[in-house]
C-alpha cells in the first residue's frame, strides 16, 4: 500500500514540477517579450497564473506524504499512545471524506465549464483545470485511505519520536 502511495505522490510531483517550470518559462517569456521586444503577449499571463494554481493542486499528495503540510500537532503530542493511533487514523477518515468531497465538486465544475475557454486562448477549455484539480484531490484521497494505519504521514517527524 505505502508504494502505490508513494508512486501517485511521485507521479503528481512531477506534475507539479513540470507546471512550476510552466510558470517560471511564461512568466519569463512575459517579462522578455514586454519589456525587451516591446511586444507583450497576451496569453501568458493568464497561462503562468493557472499553471501556479494547478501546481499547487498537484503538490497536494506528494507534500502529504512527504510530511511537508501543515498540521496544528500540539493537541496530538498531548495524547496518550493508546488514544494517539485511532485519533490520527480518525482525523485521516475525516480528511479524506472532506476531499473526496472537493474532488467530487471539482469534477461537477469541470463538466459545467467543458464548453467555456480560457480568454486569452480560446482552444483551450477551462475545464481542463478543474479535472486537474478534481484527479489531484481524488490522489489525494486515495493517498490518505493507503497510508490510514501509518500515524507518520499525520503528524510531524519530531512528534513521531515521541509516540
Amino acid at each position: 500500500m505505502r508504494r502505490l502511495a508513494n508512486g501517485i505522490g511521485t507521479a503528481w510531483l512531477a506534475v507539479s514540477v513540470g507546471l512550476i517550470v510552466v510558470t517560471i518559462v511564461t512568466v519569463l517569456c512575459q517579462v522578455a517579450f514586454r519589456y525587451v521586444l516591446a511586444f507583450p503577449l497576451a496569453w501568458t499571463e493568464e497561462v503562468s497564473r493557472l499553471a501556479l494554481v494547478c501546481a499547487v493542486y498537484a503538490g497536494l499528495p506528494p507534500a502529504y506524504l512527504r510530511g511537508e503540510h501543515i498540521v496544528v500537532d500540539f493537541f496530538v503530542g498531548l495524547l496518550p499512545k493508546v488514544i494517539f493511533v485511532p485519533y490520527v487514523i480518525l482525523m485521516k477518515l475525516i480528511c479524506a471524506v472532506v476531499i473526496a468531497y472537493l474532488a467530487l465538486g471539482a469534477g461537477l465544475q469541470a463538466e459545467a465549464t467543458r464548453h467555456m475557454t480560457l480568454i486569452a486562448i480560446p482552444s483551450v477549455s477551462i475545464a481542463v483545470v478543474y479535472a486537474l484539480q478534481a484527479a489531484s484531490l481524488a490522489s489525494f484521497a486515495v493517498v490518505i485511505l493507503l497510508t490510514l494505519g501509518a500515524p507518520e504521514t499525520y503528524v510531524s517527524h519530531e512528534q513521531e519520536m515521541d509516540v
